[in-house]
């Protein structure tokens, strides 16, 4: 296990992921669907209030709300160039009307268990969208702020002194999920990678 205060790496890295991400929304290559992105600022902060009543520590407080923030900071970026986020459908719609209820039960629920797996249904109903779009439209997205957020998650991982259900299922649910964005957007070169190589064992 490593120091609690290793969280305060997360403010660093999840920075450093958006920045890139920034980047490319100002040069109107990443289109992030503002869905996913809203839902993945609320939820966050919502875990930040949870976590305090809960008495979670300081540094993981700051690593959940920098988790929001980072988000929120991306949602802004959108803001100034109109061609920088991907066009809302009624199915994004209906996936963060299904977000937005899964939150409220999380956070009126008062069984551990329960409100836990609503917290990851309202962050997989934000995800869906996005995830779609990394398959189907991978040109529109960065990996960045995933990877980022994959390495923030195996600080948690080594943070962690108390090993539960309660404990790990977020943190893997968020660990898978970003992975699949990742394979998304970088599927057509993995798929060329595959090629090649399988062409050169004939």
């Amino acid at each position: 296990m490593i120091p609690e205060y290793f969280a305060y790496f997360c403010l660093l890295f999840g920075f450093v992921g958006s920045f890139y991400y920034i980047r490319d929304i100002f040069r109107g290559k990443a289109k992030p669907n503002r869905v996913s992105w809203i839902f993945w600022t609320i939820a966050p902060f919502v875990g930040v209030y949870v976590g305090y009543k809960s008495g979670t520590s300081i540094p993981l407080l700051v690593s959940t709300f920098v988790g929001g923030f980072i988000p929120f900071l991306i949602l802004t970026a959108t803001l100034f160039n109109k061609d920088s986020y991907w066009k809302t459908t009624k199915f994004d719609i209906l996936c963060g009307l299904l977000s937005l209820i899964a939150i409220i039960i999380w956070i009126t629920t008062k069984n551990g268990v329960i409100s836990l797996s609503f917290a990851v249904l309202a962050d997989l109903f934000a995800s869906i969208p996005t995830i779609i779009k990394s398959w189907q439209h991978s040109e529109t997205e960065n990996i960045a702020p995933f990877s980022f957020g994959i390495l923030n998650q195996i600080i948690t991982f080594l943070i962690m002194t108390n090993f539960s259900f309660l404990t790990l299922a977020f943190p893997i649910y968020f660990v898978l999920t970003n992975l699949v964005i990742i394979l998304g957007i970088k599927r057509k070169q993995i798929n060329t990678l595959l090629s090649g190589n399988n062409s050169h064992n004939k």
